[in-house]
């Protein structure tokens, strides 16, 4: 099976404050910290919604429009697979630079459409679910993951523990000070 790994990055950010995608953790922004972890699981790398990726990494625009979330960032995704050959799209936030392998394998392994239930944008997604996405977004106001995963027939997979997730400056400084004990 062909994995497209997708990092969606095109929020506004408002909790953060500024454009947490370049922010830093280590020397390296969060986006080239989720590339790092999606090289390991998938044939290929792209950023959603972003014009400008960091780090050489290719991006690929919103579908059918920005502003959608991050299911326009997926459905982008999507297309960009199909047309690729892809067989899935495994996603990962620009705010969750520490993914443990195991919980993307379980995606994977799961078979068909897979997200993770504590933080939904974490998900394994069937290229042959694009048209149906794009449908449901020119159809429907319901914007969130774990919604459209219920209509896709998803299997939520429990992480088993937290995953971090980067949604304002402070749980950035939580993390870096938890790496540097």
């Amino acid at each position: 099976m062909r994995i497209l790994g997708a990092i969606l990055a095109g929020g506004e950010a408002r909790r953060f404050g500024s454009d947490k995608g370049l922010a830093q953790l280590e020397g390296q922004s969060l986006i080239a910290h989720a590339a790092d972890v999606l090289r390991s699981m998938s044939d290929a790398v792209v950023v959603c919604g972003r014009a400008v990726a960091p780090a050489g990494l290719a991006t690929v625009p919103d579908w059918p429009a920005g502003g959608l979330g991050p299911l326009g960032g997926l459905c982008g995704a999507l297309r960009h697979a199909a047309a690729g050959g892809f067989d899935a799209v495994l996603t990962v936030g620009c705010d969750t630079p520490e993914l443990p392998p195991a919980v993307l394998g379980a995606l994977i392994a799961a078979g068909g459409a897979s997200y993770v239930r504590q933080l939904p944008i974490l998900g394994c997604w069937p290229v042959t679910l694009a048209a149906r996405l794009a449908d449901h977004l020119a159809t429907d106001t319901d914007r969130s993951v774990r919604g459209w995963g219920t209509l896709a027939g998803a299997v939520a997979i429990d992480a088993g523990g937290d995953i971090a997730n980067i949604n304002r400056p402070d749980d950035l400084t939580r993390l870096i000070a938890a790496r540097a004990r």
